[in-house]
């Protein structure tokens, strides 16, 4: 009988900690206003004429450093086109949270300030050429639309 009921304490258990990990990994709506307080981020990202591609991290998370790796590789093969910024969640907390990051790692592809696309989870170089290339018609047209006639 004890054992019967240590197998459903148990499986109470896995799901309400499955239902936990659900609730803290979906992703929240993001907001349209950019946040104003933090100047890093204004003059590095939201200030930037070209795409920005922002990876929310941390030291501590394997996944993470991974992906460091393969965006200062992709950093040094984009020739500048796409500048690369890194952001680490425990020391930009309301920033984290402005953008509704909830897992890490978490990039975004900013253009003119915009959030135009983001990806949550590790990426590897080619992951990373990938996703960018996808998104590359999205500023190839923006810069034919704002320039001078």
């Amino acid at each position: 009988m004890l054992s019967g009921i240590n197998r459903c304490v148990n499986g109470v258990i896995g799901v309400v900690v499955l239902l936990a990990l659900f609730l803290c990994l979906k992703p929240t709506p993001k907001s349209d206003i950019e946040p104003s307080t933090d100047e890093y981020f204004q003059s590095t990202v939201a200030n930037e004429t070209r795409p920005v591609l922002v990876k929310f991290g941390a030291s501590w998370c394997p996944p993470c450093v991974s992906t460091d790796g393969a965006l200062a590789e992709y950093d040094s093969q984009s020739q500048g086109e796409v500048k690369v910024v890194l952001i680490d969640v425990d020391t930009n907390g309301p920033l984290t949270q402005h953008y509704g990051v909830r897992g890490i790692p978490h990039s975004f592809l900013f253009l003119n300030g915009k959030v135009i696309d983001d990806r949550i989870g590790g990426m590897d170089v080619d992951d990373i050429k990938n996703w960018v290339k996808s998104n590359e018609s999205s500023w190839k047209n923006q810069r034919l639309v704002s320039a001078p006639r």
